[in-house]
């Protein structure tokens, strides 16, 4: 019997949700089991969009999946332990969600707690430096002082190849509409590349390739990111379905995390 490889994505995310929100309930509260709960409010994000075409609670989930990574971050600073893995910043799926739903608030202060360097063991500094320069162009423009060196070191890394990735934030950089426009098809190209490359691997995921091979929820944060930098925005693209931009930032109260 053949199942419905989106369906059993869901199902999935949402047993691995409620048993994780079972446990931080019970005052066993761990980085593993916040980083999953926001990794399933991701999942259930897609799902919500490819599945039932509601745009709203796309957005809603996805504003869950970043305060989830929030409050993980500032529990670190309070004394939970938290696993290397979990918190390298390459490895945090909450923070480029916030940005997905338009929520900047959640995704600034995601930001000022992310880390400030690679995590050893878990990450380069090629996959570190695309979140870290995120992470200061989500801040107004006055304290963008440091993004400069960091695009300059990250060019460094690329030598003679610069990526889709780097064109993209150097455009957002220096407000440059047409060349970021380039840059983000550049990398939609790409993204669509790696997930043809994906599908002939035999460790190859059908629940996986089911939602983020469908929605680029990175591709649509950077979108986000580059309207509220007053760059136009784009109607739709491959990867990123007209429905999931008509999602609309509402505010959630700080914990609505806490209830799918």
């Amino acid at each position: 019997m053949r199942h419905d490889p989106l369906e059993l994505a869901q199902t999935n995310a949402l047993f691995q949700l409620r048993r994780a929100l079972a446990t931080t309930t019970q005052g066993k509260e761990t980085g593993a089991t916040l980083a999953s709960i926001s990794v399933a409010y991701r999942v259930l994000a897609l799902c919500a969009l490819l599945r039932e075409a509601d745009s709203n609670r796309f957005g809603e989930l996805l504003c869950k999946a970043g305060q989830a990574r929030l409050h993980l971050l500032e529990r670190a600073t309070t004394g939970l332990q938290v696993s290397p893995r979990a918190m390298a910043a390459s490895n945090d799926v909450g923070f480029l969600a916030s940005l997905a739903a338009g929520d900047l608030p959640t995704a600034r202060r995601i930001a000022a707690l992310s880390p400030n360097t690679p995590t050893p063991g878990w990450e380069d500094e090629e996959d570190f430096i695309f979140f870290h320069c995120l992470h200061r162009m989500v801040h107004p423009t006055s304290e963008e002082a440091g993004l400069r060196p960091i695009l300059t070191r990250w060019r460094q890394l690329e030598a003679d190849n610069p990526s889709p990735f780097f064109q993209v934030c150097a455009s957002l950089m220096e407000n440059e509409s047409s060349r970021f426009q380039a840059a983000f098809t550049q990398m939609l190209d790409a993204r669509q590349t790696l997930m043809r490359e994906y599908r002939k691997q035999l460790n190859f995921d059908r629940e996986l390739y089911a939602t983020e091979g469908k929605v680029y929820i990175n591709g649509l944060a950077l979108l986000r990111l580059a309207e509220s930098r007053g760059l136009p925005g784009r109607e739709h693209d491959v990867l990123i379905p007209r429905l999931a931009l008509l999602s609309s930032f509402k505010p959630l109260p700080e914990h609505a995390w806490r209830e799918p």
